[in-house]
C-alpha cells in the first residue's frame, strides 16, 4: 500500500547511456532502493537519442525541438542558457523563492547547456568517483534541499569504448549501481529516505545501429529504464507509454506544484496517490 506521507524533496539519479540494459546487469542496490516502488524497462527517450537532447527533455518536460538544450551544448557555450521552456529548477525556484537545489554531473555541459543560471541551484561537476562523495556531503550538510539531480557518466563511456551490452559495459552499470548504493546510504543516514521521491533513470541506450554508439531511433537506443519510490507511489501503476519527459511532470506533481499546460510531459495515470491527473 502506498504511503500518504508528504514528499519533501525529489532526488533524480541518472545513469548516462544505460538504456534498458539496467535490467540485464547486476544491480542489487537499485533493486533494493526501488522495492515498494514502480519501475519499467520499456520507457522511451526522445529522438535523437543523444545526451543533450535527452537530459534536456528530462529536465524541461518538452521535446528537444522546444528546449533546444542540445543547440546550446553543441555551440559549447560556457555560460548558462535561457531556454524558451523552463526547467524543473526554474519552475521550483519561481514557485518557492527560498528553495535550495543542486545538480551534480560528470558531463559538465548539462550545467550550462541544460540548466539555467540560478542562484538557488548549487552546481558541481566532477568524474563519477569524485562526484559520489561530494553528493553524500551535500546531502549531509543541506537537509532542506528540494531537488537533487545526479548524472553519472562512466556507463556511457564504457558503451562507446567496449560496446553497448558488452560484458565490460554491464560491469560499468554494476559499478554505477554501487555508487547509487553509496548515495542511498547518505540519504538513509540523513533520515530522508521515507519522505523523498527518488527516481532512477537513464537518458538513452545504445548499440542499435552501431554497437559503439547511439542517437538513432532503434529500440536499443530509444528504450530506457525508469523507476521511482517514495510517498504516494503506487507499486502497480501502469507505466506503459512513459517517456523520459514525464520525469519532470512526476517530480513537480510530487512536490505539489503544477506543471505547464503546454508541456509534452504527462503524469502517468495512477502513479501518485492524491496527485492531479492529466
Amino acid at each position: 500500500m502506498a504511503s500518504t506521507m508528504a514528499v519533501k524533496r525529489v532526488i533524480i539519479l541518472g545513469i548516462d547511456g544505460a538504456g534498458a540494459f539496467v535490467s540485464e546487469a547486476d544491480t542489487p542496490y537499485i533493486d533494493v532502493l526501488l522495492l515498494g516502488g514502480a519501475k519499467t524497462d520499456h520507457a522511451q527517450t526522445v529522438f535523437p537519442s543523444i545526451s543533450g537532447e535527452c537530459w534536456g527533455s528530462l529536465l524541461h518536460g518538452v521535446t528537444p525541438e522546444r528546449h533546444e538544450s542540445h543547440v546550446n551544448i553543441k555551440m559549447e557555450r560556457n555560460y548558462p542558457v535561457v531556454s524558451a521552456t523552463p526547467s524543473l529548477f526554474q519552475i521550483i525556484s519561481e514557485a518557492k523563492p527560498n528553495s535550495k537545489m543542486a545538480s551534480f554531473v560528470s558531463w559538465k555541459p548539462i550545467q550550462t547547456g541544460v540548466i539555467e543560471e540560478n542562484d538557488a541551484v548549487y552546481k558541481y561537476a566532477a568524474p563519477d568517483e569524485d562526484l559520489v562523495p561530494a553528493i553524500a556531503a551535500y546531502i549531509h550538510n543541506n537537509p532542506d534541499f528540494e531537488l537533487l539531480f545526479v548524472q553519472l557518466d562512466d556507463v556511457d563511456a564504457a558503451g562507446h569504448r567496449h560496446g553497448y551490452g558488452s560484458e565490460e559495459y554491464l560491469k560499468a552499470i554494476s559499478r554505477a549501481d554501487s555508487q547509487i548504493g553509496e548515495i542511498s546510504k547518505a540519504i538513509l543516514d540523513a533520515g530522508m529516505l521515507e519522505d523523498s521521491l527518488i527516481i532512477v533513470t537513464t537518458d538513452h541506450g545504445g548499440g542499435g545501429l552501431d554497437s559503439f554508439n547511439h542517437g538513432s531511433d532503434h529500440p536499443k537506443d530509444m528504450t530506457i529504464f525508469w523507476g521511482c519510490r517514495g510517498p504516494g507511489i503506487q507499486t502497480e501503476a501502469d507505466l506503459a507509454g512513459l517517456t523520459i519527459m514525464d520525469t519532470a511532470a512526476v517530480a513537480l506533481s510530487a512536490l505539489g506544484l503544477p506543471f505547464p499546460d503546454d508541456w509534452d510531459a504527462k503524469l502517468p495515470s495512477g502513479l501518485l496517490v492524491k496527485a492531479g491527473q492529466r
